[in-house]
């Protein structure tokens, strides 16, 4: 079984007019495209679009429309070990997304529409390299979808927020911000989760999230389940929500955003629990599985922390996951790392990684595995060769793939191309 990790979107959200930025309307949550103005160092990366397309965003932006658009690209070679040594995987994801903002639209504070068209094309390298982990996060079978179509309101200043649509849950809870430039999956979110309905199946649902001033939060959602019984939801409408499979996905999270004299920080605990019924791997049957998860995210150093639009500094994150070894393969996980964001003073965007992900299987017999646990690490280096076009070479080295004795270690590069639009 191969988890993955939500791909990351690279949108481009247009800058607004002047005028317009004097009173930006409020933006919204992590995982969603922001309308409002960007600071000084995101507008030089977003001008220079080709073909007008700044231009022609921001005139659209100004009526509360905001269009999104990326292609992710991959090219892999195992180098050395796997299951065929040597061996090439080619693959892309396309993704276009639009945001309204019905305050601007509508004149209806608070409220956000979203929609996004996602293709993705191409080779699977996990099949080449036999990692449990997936050492990229857009790995998957051909699809072509509607990915997400949801709405959110914001009530009390932002304080209270609800989400009704199809969602991907992995932008909601168990994300890992520090960690967003990695190709890995098991960087987005623990692979203990098994049954998080995220990329590429996310799944009808709704949310609830409240936020204090003080920077504590907790947030809620209820989802379809249907994808435990083997229906692709993201390929589905409410169907499966509302008839039989009947299964749900629960999930709960509890954090805190909190500002440290070395940078800004969060902390972060969840409990998930699937209604669903799972083979157990000694041949019997449960009702029910539930796990949990923690995240760290902080920023530790900052090269100029009077500028808050200067974003160039290391952010560090770690993350655990644990699931019942009885029905899930992975029984836990951990994870630490870190990003360096432009660690030479000419290139502010650019990026410096390095990480590992350790994930011990479980010991039940019936689970099949012959090593205890996958170890992978990771480093790379993102170029931004354009503010539209960035290149990222990635290494990966990954210990005893699927927890197989039979699979060699496996030494993997990787070019990713990015284009944002």
């Amino acid at each position: 079984m191969k988890l993955l990790y939500v791909f990351p979107l690279l949108s481009l959200s247009f800058p607004l007019s002047a005028q317009d930025a004097e009173n930006p309307p409020t933006s919204t949550e992590s995982g969603t495209a922001q309308v409002e103005a960007p600071p000084e160092s995101e507008r030089a990366i977003r001008s220079g679009l080709p073909f007008g397309l700044d231009r022609w965003g921001e005139r659209i932006a100004e009526q509360g429309v905001t269009v999104e658009a990326s292609v992710t690209a991959d090219y892999s070679v195992v180098l050395d070990g796997g299951v065929d040594d040597g061996a090439d995987a080619f693959r892309h994801l396309t993704a276009v997304g639009v945001t309204l903002d019905t305050e601007r639209l509508f004149e209806h504070p608070g409220g956000t529409v979203f929609a996004d068209f996602v293709t993705k094309n191409g080779q699977d390298g996990s099949e080449e390299v036999g990692d449990f982990q997936a050492f990229s996060n857009i790995d998957e079978a051909d699809f072509t979808t509607i990915y997400e179509v949801w709405y959110q309101q914001e009530f009390f200043d932002g304080r209270l927020r609800l989400k009704l649509g199809k969602v991907d849950v992995n932008n909601e809870f168990a994300f890992v911000e520090n960690a967003g430039e990695f190709i890995n999956s098991s960087a987005g979110f623990s692979p203990t989760i098994f049954v998080l309905p995220t990329y590429p199946d996310p799944a009808l649902g709704a949310s609830v999230s409240a936020y204090d001033d003080s920077g504590v939060y907790a947030s809620g959602g209820v989802y379809d389940g249907a994808a435990q019984e083997g229906f692709a939801t993201g390929q589905r409408g409410f169907s499966t929500l509302f008839g039989e499979p009947s299964d749900l996905f629960l999930i709960g999270e509890f954090g805190v955003a909190h500002e440290a004299s070395f940078g800004p920080g969060r902390v972060a605990v969840g409990i998930w629990h699937h209604t669903g019924t799972f083979d157990r791997f000694d041949g019997g049957q449960e009702s029910g599985t539930t796990g949990g998860y923690f995240v760290l995210d902080q920023t530790v150093y900052q090269t100029n922390p009077g500028d808050p639009d200067d974003a160039r500094g290391i952010g560090v994150f770690a993350q655990y996951g644990w699931a019942d070894g009885a029905v899930s393969e992975a029984e836990h996980h951990a994870s630490l790392g870190g990003q360096w964001f432009g660690p030479l003073p000419d290139r502010p965007d650019d990026v410096l990684g390095l990480m590992v992900s350790p994930v011990w299987f479980s010991d039940e017999p019936g689970a099949g595995f012959t090593e205890d646990a996958e170890w992978a690490f990771e480093a790379f280096v993102k170029f931004q060769v354009t503010p539209w076009l960035s290149i990222k070479p990635d290494l990966q080295y990954i210990i005893h793939p699927g927890g197989d004795a039979t699979v060699d270690d496996a030494l993997v590069g990787t070019l990713r191309l990015e284009l944002a639009f």
